[in-house]
């Protein structure tokens, strides 16, 4: 029998507790998106306001990728390094048509950045990344979006991560929700924190559609876990969903033994975040 959804939720926010936000501002650090961006914005000589432009503008076409996620931000970051933008827009249009993980869709993506791009070569890095939430509710009118939509609150997280890696030191808002992508709807169905009608489930088969139908779900049930575990900010806890339930339990097709290998190779040697591990794989787990 598989634990109650109140008592995986328990669990694991107390987890998160015991582990503190500290500890979860640390483990961002191992984020390869953090990575790259912190590359990025070496690269660019600390350029905040450049390194700010340039992520959000890659959060808001970052959807359907024809590749990981990590190596698409690693590839974003490798190509503005070598290519400084002179012209934002055109340039960044040039990206989007050179790289292989923006394949797929690329002409809505070059539309986005054409509406977009416009009202973000002149974005106030020194305005809005003290003030998060301002940028939430810009964004949103920039892509005409109620806010909780994947890419804005994604390019919200990113402009967090700008503020991190090129040194500044912000907490991030507590109404901003978490971003609902694929990763963290498998891992939210296969942890058991929303029910899944389904007598055969695959997680994989029905994230699509439920990412999409029941993303407001999705936020809310940690929504709750940020407040139990006394992390309420959902923008500090997609981290760890992403990369311990997409990185390590997701890439090993929910095989224990490879998942808690995969936390040595991100140096984590903590019992704690094991049983983490088993609660976000939950009945999705290759026994």
């Amino acid at each position: 029998m598989g634990i109650a959804k109140e008592n995986v939720k328990e669990r694991i926010a107390l987890i998160l507790r015991e582990l503190g936000i500290e500890w979860v501002r640390r483990f961002e650090e191992r984020d390869p998106q953090f990575l790259s961006i912190s590359r990025l914005c070496n690269g660019l000589n600390n350029d905040i306001g450049v390194t700010l432009r340039l992520t959000v503008l890659n959060a808001l076409i970052s959807y359907q990728l024809t590749g990981k996620g990590e190596d698409h931000w690693d590839y974003f970051a490798n190509y503005f390094i070598r290519n400084r933008p002179s012209d934002l827009c055109n340039d960044f249009i040039g990206y989007v048509m050179n790289s292989k993980y923006l394949a797929r869709y690329r002409s809505s993506r070059i539309r986005r950045i054409r509406n977009a791009c416009p009202r973000l070569t002149n974005l106030d890095a020194g305005k809005y990344l003290h003030d998060l939430t301002s940028l939430w509710r810009f964004l949103s009118s920039v892509v005409n979006a109620h806010g909780n939509e994947k890419t804005v609150v994604f390019a919200v997280k990113i402009a967090y991560y700008v503020d991190r890696a090129c040194g500044l030191d912000v907490n991030v808002p507590m109404d901003i929700p978490i971003p609902v992508d694929y990763r963290v709807t498998v891992i939210t169905i296969c942890s058991g924190l929303i029910p899944i009608a389904s007598n055969s489930l695959n997680a994989r088969q029905l994230a699509g559609e439920i990412m999409v139908r029941r993303r407001q779900e999705i936020q809310d049930v940690w929504n709750e876990v940020g407040r139990l575990s006394g992390i309420p900010p959902p923008l500090n806890l997609d981290s760890v969903i992403w990369v311990l339930g997409g990185g390590l339990l997701i890439n090993s097709s929910f095989e224990m033994n490879k998942a808690i290998n995969g936390l040595s190779g991100l140096g984590i040697r903590d019992k704690r975040v094991n049983e983490l591990l088993y609660l976000l794989g939950g009945r999705c787990i290759n026994r």
